[in-house]
């Protein structure tokens, strides 16, 4: 689990990224903040299960079944961003389960467990067009950017 200053340095980067693939549609920035959340309870959960507090536990129920089905944005886009939400799943129990195996099992799992940063570029595409899409693209591999084993 991830220290204060740590969280406070990527709660920042996230808000930035997110401002920059919403551009304008606040319904999008909204979308990409509740999914952060999301993840990062999620995170918690299966880092520190015994550290969850009921009101985290809550509060992540709350954004995957009420706020992001009902975020505008998200019900627009929901075809291309649902199937999106299946692959973020299944990269990241895979990365968990690679985790634990041989060096090049904890290469992969490294780079999978980052897959949630991969909707970034698909909603600057929504929202932005296909330049956007590249920037983001760029801008993800340089914020999220971790040394192995981080």
């Amino acid at each position: 689990m991830s220290t204060l200053k740590e969280r406070f340095k990527n709660d920042q980067k996230v808000e930035f990224i997110a401002k920059k693939v919403a551009g304008k549609n606040t319904a999008a920035f909204e979308y990409v903040t509740l999914l952060a959340a999301a993840v990062r309870i999620i995170d918690d959960i299966f880092d520190e299960f015994n550290s969850i507090s009921e009101k985290e536990c809550r509060t992540v129920v709350e954004l995957l079944f009420i706020k992001i089905p009902v975020n505008t944005f998200y019900r627009e886009h929901q075809d291309l961003l649902f199937s999106h939400h299946i692959a973020m799943w299944n990269a990241w129990e895979a990365s968990n389960v690679l985790s634990e195996g041989d060096p090049v099992d904890k290469i992969y799992a490294h780079v999978l467990r980052d897959y949630v940063n991969e909707i970034l570029p698909l909603v600057a595409l929504l929202t932005q067009g296909h330049d956007k899409m590249k920037e983001a693209n760029g801008m993800i591999r340089s914020l999220f950017k971790k040394q192995i084993g981080e």
